[in-house]
């Protein structure tokens, strides 16, 4: 039964991976950061608060 779960558990942790790799991915092609930001994944930070 250990196995079992062992086996359930990694397969579980990879496709949620997959996924989530995935979902970065269309995020970054989507939500392209502007000329003011930076960052990836459709997660964007300003950079105007450095020129202060």
């Amino acid at each position: 039964m250990a196995t079992f779960v062992d086996r359930l558990v990694k397969r579980t942790v990879l496709v949620c991976a997959a996924l989530a790799g995935l979902a970065f991915m269309a995020n970054h092609h989507d939500h392209p950061c502007t000329g003011e930001q930076v960052g990836a994944g459709g997660m964007c930070v300003s950079t105007s608060w450095g020129a202060r």
